[in-house]
Formats: structure tokens, C-alpha cells, sequence
């Protein structure tokens, strides 16, 4: 039977955890900062779109 070193493995896997959450936390924060981007431009485009509706209305 070979020798199995639990310790080592432990800290393998705990070490590979905390990558995991390193990396699913940037995502979640990239995301957010790519819908709040995303957001402000829609915003823009929904003000463009209603300034011009507005001036068709009012002319």
C-alpha cells in the first residue's frame, strides 16, 4: 500500500479552493462593472432618444 500524505493534500486542495473564490470574486466584480457600463451607455441612448422625440413632439 503506498504512502498517502494528507497534509500535503489538504493544502492542495485548500490552496486550489481559495483560487477558485479568487477567480469567481473577480468575475462577479467584472461582471457588475461591465453592467454598470453597460447601464450608463443605455442610459445616454435613452436620453438621446427621448431629447429627439421631445423636439419631433414640440415642432
Amino acid at each position: 500500500m503506498g504512502y498517502y500524505d494528507t497534509r500535503n493534500e489538504a493544502r492542495r486542495i485548500s490552496k486550489l479552493a481559495s483560487q477558485n473564490i479568487s477567480s469567481e470574486q473577480t468575475k462577479k466584480e467584472f461582471e457588475l462593472d461591465r453592467q454598470s457600463k453597460f447601464n450608463q451607455e443605455m442610459q445616454a441612448e435613452f436620453h438621446e432618444k427621448i431629447k429627439k422625440l421631445g423636439e419631433k413632439n414640440g415642432s
